[in-house]
């Protein structure tokens, strides 16, 4: 597996700051024309690529060491002038640190320095601030309405020297969860799979897509092993919208913990406790002693289906259903446990 950015050294943590607004809501699903859905239609492509690329941007980071990374970013607000990239591409390569300093370089030349808001390392989410632009901000889509199979652009700067180079592919999948390459502790949730070329340098990029000209994810990471072609990912736009505003409003985002270790049920441990093999959910390994899952009363082979009457399921993964929640919050969890549903409501709490 490989991360898309390319390496940096070490590196200082700035103060994250704040801004008092949030990045405008998914616009609805626009109408499509069979001639604008069609995948032969190379019109089409250059199109949205000649009224988007403007604002994809190359994000590079230096260290205070004298090293430096590259990767991809896209403008959100160009009157605010608020970049979205991925975390790792203002990260060191250990992931434990910022960048000291951070240029973004527009298609056109232009160097701007930018100033880090904030960053997430659960969601490889982060925003930069660049002042106000002359350029057309790239709209966040409803990751959730994009149909799979449909075709999709990827923009970004390729190996770090290719600025702008455009690949196009179809959406493959939607809700994949991946180990992260920078930390192993964490997992990616959420995930959108597409066979459009991603590259080293792509990181931080917009996979947009071609129907209605939205961005439905932000390209993270490709797999490359003996055997696979096509298998890149991004972040679901819907992910991206989430934290990128709460990075905004607060510099960063604390989330309520349960206290859970766990693993998505398989069919097979499903049906071993009398449950249809398609049931979702995650089975729980362990719970955190003193933790509010603790509190409650969880157990390890609990299996945990519902929050807040919200199905667990690929496209709906925990984590991505935890981003909603903050410490102090009370939710109702939906419970399997010896043969039979139960409620369990607890208090989230804050990390450890």
């Amino acid at each position: 597996m490989l991360v898309g950015g390319l390496p940096r050294g070490d590196v200082a943590t700035p103060g994250a700051t704040t801004a008092p607004a949030t990045l405008p809501p998914a616009p609805a699903a626009a109408a499509t024309s069979p001639a604008s859905a069609s995948l032969g239609n190379d019109s089409e492509i250059v199109s949205v690529v000649q009224e988007l690329a403007s604002s994809v941007v190359t994000v590079v980071t230096r260290s205070q060491a004298g090293r430096v990374g590259s990767g991809s970013g896209f403008v959100v607000d160009a009157q605010r002038g608020y970049v979205i990239t991925n975390e790792h591409v203002v990260a060191d390569p250990n992931g434990t640190s910022v960048g000291a300093s951070f240029e973004i370089i527009f298609p056109d030349n232009r160097r701007v320095t930018a100033k880090l808001i904030g960053r997430d390392r659960d969601t490889d989410v982060a925003v930069l601030e660049v002042g106000a632009q002359s350029v057309k901000p790239l709209v966040l889509g409803n990751s959730d309405d994009a149909p799979i199979g449909a075709r999709v652009i990827a923009i970004g700067s390729a190996l770090g020297d290719f600025r702008n180079s455009v690949t196009v592919g179809v959406l493959s999948g939607k809700g994949r969860r991946l180990q992260s390459d920078s930390d192993p502790n964490i997992f990616l949730e959420d995930l959108i799979q597409t066979d459009a070329a991603i590259s080293p340098g792509n990181s931080g990029g917009p996979l947009i897509l071609a129907a209605s000209r939205q961005v439905i994810g932000m390209n993270t990471l490709v797999i490359r092993v003996r055997g696979s072609e096509g298998l890149g990912f991004a972040v679901s736009s819907n992910t991206v919208r989430q934290i990128a505003d709460e990075l905004i409003k607060n510099g960063k985002v604390e989330r309520g913990r349960i206290g859970i270790l766990y693993q998505s049920l398989s069919a097979r441990e499903a049906a071993s406790r009398g449950l249809p093999e398609n049931t979702s959910g995650v089975l729980i390994s362990e719970v955190v002693p003193g933790s509010a899952g603790a509190s409650a009363g969880l157990r390890a082979g609990d299996i945990v289906l519902k929050v807040n009457d919200l199905q667990i399921d690929p496209e709906h993964p925990l984590l991505t259903i935890m981003l909603r929640y903050r410490p102090g919050d009370k939710v109702r969890l939906t419970v399997f446990r010896d043969g039979k549903e139960q409620s369990v409501e607890l208090t989230l709490a804050r990390p450890t």
